[in-house]
């Protein structure tokens, strides 16, 4: 586990599904007068889940592009925030992976992390997840904890991998070939149960974790 040297920029402009939820608020709100469900964005959007549609509603109301009232109400709040620059270090966080029962795959790339050096070399390409979930408690990763990831499209025995299914859910586990070629994903958790598998795309292996006191 590393929080040395890490510097973590926050932009305010937005990836293209938030742009696109933005867009059919906006034309939502001001054809009807009220926002639409969380299902009705889902479908919008082209996602499964109405928790992913409330994940990009939360994204956009941390930026501030919207508020949103207890009572469901959405107002649209119009700016035009630069960006701030980042460093050569840095790379994205690119939303949110589980580490419990597979969520969809949340790509996000309004967020930057700046990484120690020794992060950095000739092997693939970096990026940041943040985790959701309990699942890997076992092998002390958190809930809320950020796991740097090189991506690569293989994994060996006990490595612990960002793993795709067939219904592009996404999980954190570890990596395991069993006899017979399927593949097993292991938390680090009793409560939540081994998941076996015939085909898995695997999009990076875990090699470092950020968390903040």
């Amino acid at each position: 586990m590393s929080n040395t040297n890490v510097k973590i920029f926050k932009s305010h402009t937005l990836a293209p599904v938030q742009r696109k939820t933005l867009e059919y608020l906006r034309n939502f709100v001001a054809d009807r007068g009220f926002a639409p469900t969380l299902k009705d964005i889902s479908v919008h959007i082209g996602v499964k889940s109405p928790s992913t549609a409330h994940f990009h509603l939360a994204r956009l109301e941390d930026k501030g592009f919207i508020a949103r009232s207890e009572d469901g109400s959405i107002q649209i709040i119009d700016q035009d925030t630069p960006s701030p620059s980042h460093g050569d270090n840095s790379v994205p966080l690119l939303g949110t992976i589980a580490a419990g029962y597979p969520i969809e795959v949340i790509e996000d790339t309004s967020v930057y992390i700046e990484l120690p050096k020794h992060y950095f070399d000739a092997r693939g390409e970096i990026y940041c997840l943040q985790v959701a979930g309990d699942s890997m408690i076992g092998a002390h990763i958190m809930d809320g904890d950020i796991i740097v990831v090189r991506s690569q499209t293989s994994a060996e025995d006990g490595q612990i991998v960002v793993a795709v299914l067939e219904d592009e859910t996404a999980t954190l586990k570890t990596f395991r070939r069993l006899k017979g070629g399927k593949i097993m994903l292991i938390p680090h958790n009793p409560e939540h149960k081994p998941l076996t598998l015939d085909n898995v795309s695997i999009r990076g292996r875990m090699i470092g974790l950020i968390r903040e006191y």
